[in-house]
């Protein structure tokens, strides 16, 4: 596969530290930019999410290597809707084939890119079934570490290796298409990009679980209250209904959160536009 490039390339700086109310503006800024052009937006997602759905039908009849095609061609499709979002923002017209320009421009390095994140996965995975052995060894030594500190234990090192994981892979994909950094030197920009600013995406993070939790919520009272007072014919009209409602919502979500990675990026990278590989 030929690696092609376009000049002249982006400019991206050092990961910086930026203030932790920004953290909460990458979602306002996203919502904001969603909502100009709402329709067409929802549409790339749709777009994104047919051809991952063929990728992993199509790997379904793969077997042992499925699971690692997945893997590896993630990045190449994850960065089209940053590219997107990175045209838009600068007054390009919308276009929804730039969404796979993953599959036009530094493809081998999207590619290794998804290998590095597989290899980080099967890191953890080992760390942790070795974990599991030593708990469930019989080995005196272990005895006291059975029951329910064994379990608190794998459930902490759960939490934090999936924290590392995200904050070593969360830039990688621009990283390596927008800078043209290596896929292991991503990686660790990607990593030191998002602990200098642990603020923000703690911020960051709270605000997208609110996002999460309370239309969840809503959803869930609303097929509640169908499945109480109604039935019949009208019961599945308003399950309808609220499921439309609710699929509409999933992908106002998903939109949004593309967008606000695009706009932690660009703050923390100094993504510069003014002389820029993609425009």
């Amino acid at each position: 596969m030929q690696e092609r490039s376009l000049e002249p390339a982006c400019q991206i700086t050092p990961a910086r530290r930026v203030g932790a109310r920004r953290g909460w503006q990458w979602w306002r800024e996203s919502i904001e930019l969603l909502s100009v052009d709402t329709e067409r937006w929802i549409v790339a997602v749709l777009l994104l999410m047919g051809v991952g759905l063929g990728v992993a039908i199509v790997c379904e009849f793969l077997p042992y290597i499925g699971d690692l095609i997945t893997g590896l061609v993630m990045p190449v499709f994850s960065v089209g809707f940053l590219y997107l979002v990175y045209r838009v923002l600068y007054g390009h017209t919308f276009a929804y084939g730039n969404v796979l320009i993953g599959l036009r421009y530094r493809t081998t390095a999207l590619l290794l890119a998804g290998a590095a994140q597989v290899g980080l996965q099967v890191m953890a995975g080992v760390a942790f079934f070795f974990l599991y052995g030593l708990f469930n060894s019989g080995v005196p030594a272990a005895e006291f570490a059975r029951g329910s500190l064994s379990l608190a234990v794998m459930v902490l090192f759960f939490l934090l290796a999936t924290f590392l994981y995200l904050a070593a892979v969360w830039f990688q994909p621009a990283l390596v298409f927008f800078g043209e950094s290596g896929p292991v030197q991503a990686i660790k920009q990607s990593f030191h990009g998002v602990w200098i600013n642990w603020r923000a995406f703690t911020l960051y993070g709270l605000v997208g679980l609110g996002v999460v939790v309370l239309p969840s919520a809503v959803f869930l009272l609303l097929f509640s209250m169908v499945a109480a007072f109604t039935a019949g014919l009208l019961a599945l009209i308003l399950y309808v209904l609220v499921g439309i409602a609710a699929l509409a919502t999933s992908l106002f979500f998903l939109a949004v959160m593309g967008m606000t990675t695009y706009m932690a990026f660009r703050d923390i990278y100094g993504l510069e536009a003014d002389t820029g590989r993609f425009i």
